[in-house]
């Protein structure tokens, strides 16, 4: 099941009746069900802004009593290729489980106050997010209703959730020695969206590695997102400056395939000969004759594994800890390096 903008009755929100109230989505949610922990100052506060917006709550999630036998998958990088074999991974792990998945695709035209309506409304059991960055608001709205909460692909300082990643520092070294060991002298580093710890983890163990090996001369450029569009431009970016780099570490795989185009097509470099260039993820892009394309390999299905085992888990077992798993990753050489002497 893929959604989009929720159809609300009466076309009020959750999120309307929570900003006239002057309280929070998850309040809302607890005014309305007789049984969650509440004031009944505060839920008489919540009922009179829904009366005064004709907000009725929506008839699916009144008339789940228990589990809903959904799981939510946040997805913000919809059109990033690396997510397309881990969303049929993920639907294929849960449907095993006999359990149906909520795509929740956040895009331009939804915010994450609307995701937090949709996880609401549908009462999920369980919420995987695939997004390069925590919406807290979602967490929060969560940990109230005590919906377990699983991260996919990075860390997270927030100890409530349960996270399963690669071990992107390793990610960062791998790829430098691997522009090093090519013979390369002046590497630079994308990066993904400013701020995302899996982009911020690759870069420290980039440039971490470069150092302890003696490499003095790199640099470092913000892509500001993962897609095709950021690599092209970042690298262009890059060659405008004095410093022009010999080797280029990509955040992602997508990024690194338009920085591969921008050299070939509008710097009329040569790679690997006058740029080397090294990804992360191995996409199916990667490995094709177009792009031959150095990588560091995340183990997605293995994390897909994780992701939904570690869920099931708390979804069984509420009273759990959370668990942060980190799994190792390879390094995958193609024809974007030169050969090692």
């Amino acid at each position: 099941m893929t959604v989009g903008k929720p159809e609300v009755e009466g076309k009020v929100t959750v999120v309307e009746v929570a900003k006239a109230a002057g309280v929070s989505v998850s309040a809302v949610s607890r005014a309305f069900n007789p049984n969650a922990s509440i004031s009944e100052k505060l839920r008489k506060k919540v009922l009179a802004a829904a009366e005064t917006l004709n907000y009725k709550p929506n008839r699916l999630a009144r008339g789940i009593k228990s589990r809903s036998s959904l799981i939510g998958i946040l997805v913000t990088d919809f059109n990033n290729p690396f997510y397309m074999p881990v969303l049929s991974a993920f639907t294929t792990e849960i449907q095993k489980r006999n359990c149906h998945s909520l795509l929740i695709n956040v895009d331009g035209d939804m915010d994450i106050s609307e995701a937090v309506e949709l996880v609401m409304e549908y009462n999920v059991d369980g919420l995987i997010i695939t997004s390069a960055s925590l919406p807290k608001e979602l967490v929060e709205a969560c940990r109230v209703k005590k919906t377990p909460v699983t991260i996919f692909g990075r860390t997270s300082s927030d100890n409530s959730v349960t996270e399963i990643s690669c071990d992107n520092i390793a990610a960062g070294q791998m790829a430098a020695d691997m522009v090093l060991n090519a013979g390369y002298v002046r590497p630079a580093f994308v990066g993904g969206p400013v701020g995302t710890t899996a982009s911020l983890d690759r870069q420290r163990g980039f440039v971490g590695q470069l150092l302890a090996r003696g490499c003095q001369t790199w640099q470092v450029v913000e892509g500001g997102e993962f897609s095709y569009t950021a690599g092209f431009e970042a690298t262009l970016r890059l060659y405008r400056g004095s410093e022009c780099p010999d080797a280029i570490f990509f955040a992602d795989d997508i990024m690194a395939c338009g920085g591969m185009d921008a050299i070939r097509q509008e710097l009329g470099l040569h790679i690997p000969d006058d740029v080397g260039i090294v990804g992360v993820d191995d996409i199916q892009l990667a490995s094709t004759k177009a792009y031959d394309l150095s990588t560091i390999r995340q183990p997605y299905l293995e994390m897909v594994q994780a992701t939904i085992n570690a869920l099931f888990e708390r979804i069984a077992n509420p009273e759990m800890s959370p668990q942060s798993v980190t799994l190792p990753c390879e390094a995958v050489s193609r024809g974007s390096l030169k050969p090692v002497n």
